[in-house]
């Protein structure tokens, strides 16, 4: 489980960071054919501009009387050579066009164009508008028809003394943006191809997909750069933007090119990449599983054999048994010395203040020599009887080896120290009424020897040396217990 866990962390990690590396990379790409979109839409445009400026500085044009057909047929060459102007005039400071290719509209007042203003104080480009005066005169293979759209090209003419004789005049077929639209398509190194906008500086869609067209495009472009986005009725895509800014030297007007992606293709192969992920995934977590179950066995088996190789339903009883056995002293019940050592770290805050008493039996060994070790052994596992049972449960009673005992009392040092003398005065006098024993109740008695933490000691450790002088400075103010023939005293009835 902990590998599985782990493994889909880090699955959804690595997803994740798949997902953003492929929406990076192919809005990267994608911006970046927006781009060529826009730099040839700029080109374009730059080159028409300059064709026009040129035409105007031509001598035929600067004639205060303008030969009209010499001046139609120069711009008759410069539409054949360039087909993408439909139409290309020279008209009057007047307004009316003198000479034009295949004479269409010659003689006629166009001053109210909107090209014509403009084109007599310097160089001009307009917008994409629809076809007025030559959708009907036109054929549709030179910009005519009932979709005809124009952007404007106009230049100022003057004379030799730098007065205005009129105005150049071309008008380019949007047609060809349409076909850089599907040139670019064509090329377009992914399938199915991403589409494409152009977008009026007002956020009208110029070119796009059929039925866009003159309509305001859903939200507000950016200049570049690229981003995910949900369109009104489409798929979640990704557009990318690029702004066709034009020559430095040359009016631009603000198109914003739009290249469109749909975001499921984009993140197609993140399905493939994640089911291997999945796969690797279940693997690892299998093999942590094998390798734990491997590892549980081999404990357990080692459990097993500590535990006597039988079967236990009661693995952790069993353990906290084997704790106790090992921390226990067996006679007595009380802790051993490495039960003690682990009582001290596991309590060590409460070895600030404490009580330890040292204690240790009067008359012990005359019992083992005159009625054995049984009787001896009694005499034990009463004494750790009543300590269990007259101390406290954060009390810790310790069994140091033979006859000799440490009580450790925490507490505050007024408290604790009244306690243990309480403690050794009534093991005292349970000791004297005397132990059962298999020789009868046996008669004893017990010195013991007090340190106080942190009066007398800094630690336990020195607490438990003082506490040891002590003990045996008390013994030898006492008179030796054979003499007075208590110890060992078997208790008849009625005594």
């Amino acid at each position: 489980m902990v590998c599985a866990l782990m493994g889909m962390a880090g699955s959804a990690l690595l997803l994740r960071s798949e997902r953003q590396r492929l929406l990076d990379e192919a809005g990267t790409r994608l911006a970046s054919f927006a781009q060529t979109m826009a730099q040839r839409l700029d080109s374009g445009l730059a080159a028409w501009a300059h064709d026009v400026g040129m035409l105007a500085r031509f001598e035929v044009f600067e004639r205060r009387t303008p030969d009209a057909a010499l001046a139609r047929r120069l711009l008759e060459d410069l539409r054949g050579r360039s087909p993408t102007f439909s139409w290309i005039g020279f008209t009057g400071a007047d307004g009316r066009v003198i000479a034009a290719t295949g004479g269409l509209l010659e003689g006629v007042d166009v001053s109210a164009r909107p090209w014509f203003r403009p084109g007599l104080a310097g160089l001009y480009l307009g917008d994409v508008h629809p076809a007025v005066l030559l959708a009907k005169l036109l054929p549709e293979d030179q910009g005519g028809g009932a979709d005809a759209y124009f952007v404007d090209a106009a230049a100022p003419v003057h004379a030799p003394d730098g007065t205005v004789l009129g105005v150049i005049s071309g008008h380019l077929t949007w047609r060809w943006a349409a076909g850089v639209r599907s040139e670019l398509i064509g090329l377009s190194p992914w399938q199915p191809a991403p589409e494409l906008r152009v977008l009026g500086s007002d956020g009208t869609v110029l070119l796009g997909p059929e039925g866009e067209r003159g309509r305001p495009w859903a939200q507000t472009p950016r200049p570049d750069g690229w981003e995910e986005a949900t369109l009104p009725g489409r798929a979640p895509s990704i557009l990318a933007f690029a702004r066709a800014d034009g020559a430095p030297d040359h009016p631009n007007l603000g198109w914003v090119v739009v290249a469109e992606r749909d975001r499921h293709a984009v993140l197609a192969p993140l399905w493939s990449f994640g089911a291997w992920l999945g796969l690797g995934t279940l693997g690892i977590a299998a093999l942590g599983g094998l390798l734990a179950g491997w590892n549980a066995s081999r404990v357990g088996s080692a459990i097993q054999r500590v535990l006597g190789g039988a079967e236990v339903s009661d693995v952790t009883g069993r353990l906290e048994q084997l704790r106790d056995q090992a921390w226990r002293d067996q006679l007595t019940g009380l802790l051993n010395r490495a039960g003690f050592d682990a009582w001290r770290e596991a309590h060590s805050d409460r070895m600030r203040s404490c009580a330890v008493v040292a204690m240790d039996l009067d008359g012990f060994k005359p019992v083992n020599d005159r009625h054995g070790h049984a009787a001896g052994d009694a005499v034990l596992q009463g004494i750790g009887l009543w300590l269990r049972q007259n101390t406290r449960a954060n009390d810790a009673a310790v069994r140091m080896g033979g006859d000799e005992f440490i009580l450790c009392l925490p507490g505050p040092p007024e408290q604790v120290e009244q306690a243990a003398r309480e403690v050794g005065t009534r093991l005292n006098a349970a000791l004297n009424e005397g132990l059962p024993t298999p020789a009868g109740r046996l008669r004893l008695g017990c010195s013991i020897g007090i340190a106080l933490l942190p009066k007398d000691a800094t630690d336990i450790d020195a607490a438990i040396s003082v506490a040891d002088a002590a003990l045996y400075m008390t013994k030898r103010e006492k008179p030796r217990v054979s003499d007075r023939g208590q110890s060992g005293h078997v208790l008849q009835p009625g005594e």
